[in-house]
């Protein structure tokens, strides 16, 4: 089980797919160089970041771990010393343990990448590839974070909601639309995951451009909070079978 290996380190082999920076390279070597956002600046420390470099909008993320991102939609909301200060807080948070160790590995740096325009008027739509031996097994797709409590709906390839799969109760009135392009998308996140017992793929997408996110071995710490037993037993029978 891909938890046992989790805890066994076998997973620390594949650490450069959790580094926000360094799987960059991975994705070009996949042949989708072109979902790649362009990267503004890396920092290893918070007095590196030039506030005149910065472009109107951005978007700040730690290279390891989950929770340590900054999306900015209009650059006067924040001063050079605040952004100075949060990157280097950022970059003296705890080591992480058990299932997440892989983490400890990655050389701590933090991108600044250009901020994704999807088309929505916000934040872009998270759409959430979660993968089992290669095979998409659900999309969990992610909106609205900007009010500060996003919603997460899964749906199967052919992009049925799989509200059983939810532990959240959701409704119709909060569907996303069908992506015009998931048929690349799943090709990509396909790609991206081969060879890789459990990863999730994370793209956005405006219809016609695709562009890369990140890859988690880790989602949610494996807790996974979200989902259902009917959901864990489903994709875990699946796992032990293929």
């Amino acid at each position: 089980m891909w938890i046992k290996r989790l805890l066994d380190g076998q997973v620390n082999q594949y650490y450069q797919l959790a580094d926000k920076y360094l799987v960059r390279e991975y994705v070009k070597k996949c042949g989708y160089a072109d979902t790649l956002t362009s990267l503004v600046n890396c920092y290893s420390k918070g007095d590196e970041l030039i506030y005149s470099e910065l472009p109107q909008k951005f978007a700040l993320k730690a290279n390891w771990g989950a929770g340590m991102n900054l999306i900015c939609t209009k650059k006067s909301q924040y001063t050079e010393n605040e952004l100075r200060s949060q990157i280097d807080k950022w970059l003296v948070s705890p080591k992480f343990a058990f299932s997440e160790r892989h983490y400890n590995l990655i050389s701590r740096k933090v991108v600044c990448e250009e901020f994704i325009d999807d088309g929505t008027g916000g934040f872009p739509i998270d759409y959430k590839f979660i993968c089992l031996k290669g095979e998409v097994k659900a999309i969990l797709v992610c909106n609205d974070r900007e009010s500060g409590h996003a919603d997460y709906i899964p749906y199967d390839v052919n992009w049925k909601p799989l509200f059983d799969y939810c532990i959240a109760k959701h409704d119709k009135s909060e569907l996303v639309s069908k992506p015009a392009n998931l048929t690349q998308m799943l090709e990509c996140a396909k790609k991206l995951a081969s060879g890789i017992d459990m990863v999730r793929v994370d793209l956005y997408s405006n219809g016609n451009k695709i562009w890369f996110g990140e890859m988690t071995l880790t989602p949610d710490g494996c807790i996974f909070r979200r989902w259902t037993q009917k959901a864990i037993n489903e994709m875990g029978e699946y796992y032990r079978t293929h």
